[in-house]
């Protein structure tokens, strides 16, 4: 979460419903990536309220990318499901993934309609054309935010993404060690109704070229 002080209670009261009626045992993790806002101070005040809630936070924003390597090395269940916090998803939904996780290595959803601005459609489109030029991933929609996997697969992979390029770097360097297993399912996406929308400033967008060429030279090496 970045900047999602209108979004926290909300996504995280969601997140521990869903979750109680379906697992025993579970936790929330809330990575705090530098907001600026009460994003910090109110993850602060869910988590002593429950103790199923932890809370990660980074002194200064980060990136998109580091605020889900820190996420994921506080995982400490077999099980990772990531989500952003801008209420966009139906977490309850996380039911038309769980059944195929057994036998898959990855199940990825994917915004059946996208109910973002056509600009950030046109950018998803353009990475979604640059994975499989480079890499020959053919993936729907490697950026939505709704995905579960497995913890010893995250746990092998030296991911270093900054930016949204993570995706697909955790997804080529799975299928360096074999991890090819990829089961992709739509879900739906909604309008953000709070909060504002930060991974299109062009600063963003040229990290993440960058990031993605430089994925590429690597793994030709």
């Amino acid at each position: 979460m970045y900047n999602e002080a209108e979004n926290i209670r909300q996504v995280i009261s969601t997140a521990v419903a869903v979750l109680s009626k379906r697992f025993a045992e579970f936790e929330v993790i809330i990575v705090n990536d530098g907001s600026g806002d009460k994003t910090g101070a109110i993850a602060a005040e869910l988590a002593s309220q429950d103790s199923r809630v932890r809370v990660v936070n980074h002194e200064v924003n980060q990136g998109y990318g580091a605020a889900l390597r820190s996420g994921f090395a506080a995982c400490r269940y077999d099980l990772v499901f990531q989500c952003d916090g801008d209420d966009q998803y139906d977490l309850a939904e996380i039911d038309k993934l769980l059944p195929f996780i057994g036998e898959y290595d990855f199940v990825i959803g994917y915004r059946l309609k996208r109910r973002d601005p056509f600009y950030r459609v046109l950018e998803a489109l353009w990475y979604r054309f640059l994975l499989w030029l480079l890499f020959g991933l053919k993936l729907r929609d490697a950026n939505c935010a709704f995905k579960l996997f497995k913890k010893k697969i995250i746990d092998q992979l030296e991911v270093g993404a900054k930016g949204a390029i993570i995706n697909g770097e955790i997804f080529v360097k799975a299928g360096k060690l074999r991890y090819k297993k990829i089961k992709e399912v739509g879900v739906n996406h909604y309008a953000r109704l709070k909060g504002k929308q930060t991974g299109a400033k062009l600063t963003v967008l040229w990290e993440a070229w960058v990031a993605i060429i430089d994925l590429w030279l690597k793994t030709r090496k």
